[in-house]
């Protein structure tokens, strides 16, 4: 190396030096901040988000920690009690099952509106809006009758089972609850049908004149329809126009104001299987 040579690398390692431009690594520091900021915690309110055992992503350098969109809000009247068999406001669907599995009303009663089988119950304040729809729809002409109402967890093992017999598994999941996850099981579900027996449990229920009169009143007395047309990846099941959700007038206005799918309504996360 000449005089030169070296005169200039010294030169040039003493600027580098001066600069601090050899004393960090770009990759180190990045990894150094991404581990010193914490990861996104998911929602406080474990009534709307369900258990998960995955870890939760780690925000970037550029993010907040949290996030809004990460967190939705409940609505109002569908904030509390979730995850309450005895509560209105359960949510039953494939990523929340009944706890416990086997869980039972205490209040049920027998029901004094038309019903296409003896025998059939729902909890005391569904019953009583089921008189109230009822009554609304004979006002207006349009004659209601119930084809299902509660139902035991073994009634369920054995109407899922005669689904899986009669068509396999995946298409038993599209239109039957497993036993444990069924909205019956909670005795706060009936299915419905005009008194002529048109469409019974049918989609085309939906263009009786029972089933508009459904559709358009049944928020008014507490009912929504559970699984709306067009929303099975979400709720998990194909359009059932007769299967309705009694929640109280508050919350099944508040969810029809909201498109009428409960899950996006409240903003809990889609459900569309187990």
């Amino acid at each position: 190396m000449t005089r030169c040579s070296a005169a200039l690398t010294l030169l040039m390692l003493t600027a580098l030096l001066a600069t601090g431009c050899t004393s960090e690594n770009p990759a180190t520091e990045e990894e150094t901040v991404r581990s010193a900021i914490p990861s996104s915690s998911p929602s406080t309110d474990t009534s709307a988000t369900p258990p998960t055992t995955s870890t939760p992503a780690t925000a970037s350098p550029s993010s907040p920690a949290t996030s809004a969109a990460s967190t939705p809000e409940p609505a109002a009247s569908g904030a509390s009690g979730q995850q309450d068999p005895s509560s209105l406001t359960v949510v039953v669907n494939k990523q929340n099952p009944l706890n416990p599995p086997q869980w039972a009303p205490t209040d049920l009663t027998g029901l004094s509106v038309s019903t296409t089988k003896s025998g059939l119950q729902l909890r005391q304040p569904a019953a009583d809006a089921a008189a109230a729809l009822f009554a609304a729809a004979q006002a207006d002409g349009v004659s209601l009758s119930v084809v299902s109402a509660y139902r035991s967890y073994d009634y369920q093992v054995g109407t899922y089972q005669h689904w899986v017999n009669q068509q396999g598994a995946a298409a038993a999941d599209r239109i039957s609850a497993r036993p444990g996850y069924s909205e019956h099981q909670t005795g706060l579900a009936m299915d419905v049908v005009g008194s002529d027996g048109a469409c019974t449990l049918e989609s085309c229920f939906e263009s009786t004149p029972a089933g508009r009169w459904v559709a358009e009143h049944a928020a008014e007395h507490g009912w929504v329809i559970r699984y709306p047309d067009g929303a099975e990846s979400v709720t998990g099941y194909s359009y059932e126009p007769w299967h309705l959700r009694y929640l109280g007038t508050e919350a099944a206005q508040e969810i029809m104001d909201a498109g009428g799918v409960l899950e996006t309504a409240w903003g809990l996360p889609a459900a569309p299987g187990y």
